[in-house]
């Protein structure tokens, strides 16, 4: 596979599927709202969620195209998941409000509400 065909295909896609791994070695596929930058793919989410927690304990993680329940539509990547932290942080969540928009909002007011911690990833491909 070309090595810029693998961001490609994640070009006009609103959701990737990613897996991630637990402790006894099973995939959670999980799909989630990311952005594209710099030849990575970002992801973010609560700071306490599983797929965090998981990818702390294990960076290999596994990325498709995917529709909003996570139905693959592209050809999976692996990949190290990275979690990013300060200026990148901010950046990250500046493009997600721009793709997303109001939905965005809602998800960060809810957290915001409870007091929830964010964590932004790098998934290097």
């Amino acid at each position: 596979m070309r090595e810029d065909y693998k961001l490609e295909q994640f070009q006009n896609k609103e959701y990737i599927r990613l897996e991630t791994v637990k402790r006894n070695g099973q995939l959670v596929p999980t799909p989630v709202w990311f952005v594209v930058d710099d030849g990575r793919l970002f992801v973010r989410s609560y700071a306490n969620s599983g797929k965090v927690k998981r990818m702390l304990n294990n960076p290999h993680v596994r990325v498709t195209p995917s529709d909003a329940v996570g139905k693959p539509c592209g050809v999976a990547i692996d990949g190290t998941a990275v979690r990013a932290n300060g200026d990148m942080e901010i950046k990250i969540s500046q493009q997600l409000y721009r793709k997303y928009g109001l939905m965005k909002m809602s998800f960060d007011l809810w957290g915001a509400i409870k007091q929830l911690d964010w964590a932004v990833f790098a998934i290097e491909v």
